[in-house]
């Protein structure tokens, strides 16, 4: 049986938790491309950089949306505890994933598990860096701040980046192994 590189994809008995999936990490992706070419000092400048700073700042502004609208579907169908259950110290799904890693063997997405702490996480890292970029905006467009305080929050958004970067490509590199094991499974 010949996989799709889309049924690959876990959750396609959601279709709105995938497409929210996809989006933001195509988003996030061109986030971390585009930063390249952005200067926080240019916002009424039509150059290059200019437009590309309010292409990131626009996208930056959806990602939070669609960070929250996926933070709130994944806990109205599967509950607070499933992604956050370590918040109550409840770490029993994350030991028996270790125990089950340690065998050599690959978990299964559950409730309280490292998947789930992991994907919660992730949500909640990307509400924070794209808040601290939206706080960062507002003070900079809007209130006319101090340069402290907007150079507090640039920095800020910068530093968080940097989490959210890592979590990028970690994520997308457990995906890919996701997708081989899967299309190794089906082989087999």
């Amino acid at each position: 049986m010949k996989l799709s590189l889309l049924g690959t994809i876990p959750y396609s008995y959601a279709p709105i938790f995938r497409g929210l999936h996809i989006a933001i990490a195509l988003l996030s992706l061109s986030q971390i491309v585009n930063s390249n070419f952005i200067d926080a000092e240019l916002l009424s400048d039509s150059s290059f950089e200019g437009i590309m700073t309010w292409i990131h700042i626009v996208s930056g502004f959806l990602l939070f949306f669609l960070g929250v609208a996926l933070l709130v579907w994944m806990i109205s169908q599967r509950g607070f505890r499933w992604y956050y259950a370590w918040v109550m110290f409840d770490f029993s799904g994350i030991r028996r994933d270790i125990r089950l890693i340690s065998q050599f063997k690959l978990p299964e997405a559950s409730r309280g598990g490292i998947a789930a702490a992991v994907q919660g996480l992730g949500v909640l890292a990307l509400i924070v860096v794209a808040s601290s970029g939206g706080i960062w905006f507002i003070t900079e467009a809007f209130l006319k701040a101090s340069s402290d305080i907007t150079e507090y929050y640039i920095g800020l958004h910068k530093f968080l980046t940097t989490f959210i970067e890592i979590y990028f490509y970690a994520h997308g590199l457990m995906g890919l192994l996701h997708i081989f094991l899967a299309r190794k499974t089906a082989i087999s």
